[in-house]
């Protein structure tokens, strides 16, 4: 899910991920609730997104690893999600999104990882969410 080739160079047949932990991706969330209430709003989107399978959820490292099918394109592509506790004790919501092989569908994993965001920030109210 790397991107990159077995040499680690990087493969110019798939794109980068779409990691919202990284300081050029988009932006990951913050919210002022518990643990609990983001990983269950985030375990109930997966389980409604058409073509998406939950792979593996381990609540105690904080991790959702998902497959996303596309119909279309028939491409695979994979998702992990990761809830976690910040240092100020805040739930952190972060997302990598990337194609397994060949090239994703421009711009599919960005709207991926932007949905899933956009629909956690709705699932949880307003307020929830910390700007920072």
């Amino acid at each position: 899910m790397s991107g990159q080739s077995h040499n680690g160079a990087q493969d110019p047949d798939r794109p980068p991920p779409i990691d919202t932990r990284a300081s050029a991706g988009p932006d990951g969330r913050t919210y002022a609730v518990s643990f609990a209430i983001v990983w269950d709003a985030v375990a109930s989107e997966i389980d409604t997104r058409r073509g998406w399978e939950l792979v593996h959820a381990d609540e105690e490292r904080g991790l959702f690893t998902v497959v996303c099918r596309s119909r279309l394109r028939r491409s695979t592509d994979d998702l992990s999600v990761w809830v976690r506790l910040d240092e100020y004790g805040l739930t952190r919501l972060d997302v990598r999104a990337g194609a397994r092989q060949g090239r994703a569908s421009p711009g599919a994993n960005e709207r991926r990882v932007e949905a899933l965001l956009q629909a956690v920030d709705a699932a949880l109210g307003p307020g929830a969410r910390v700007l920072r």
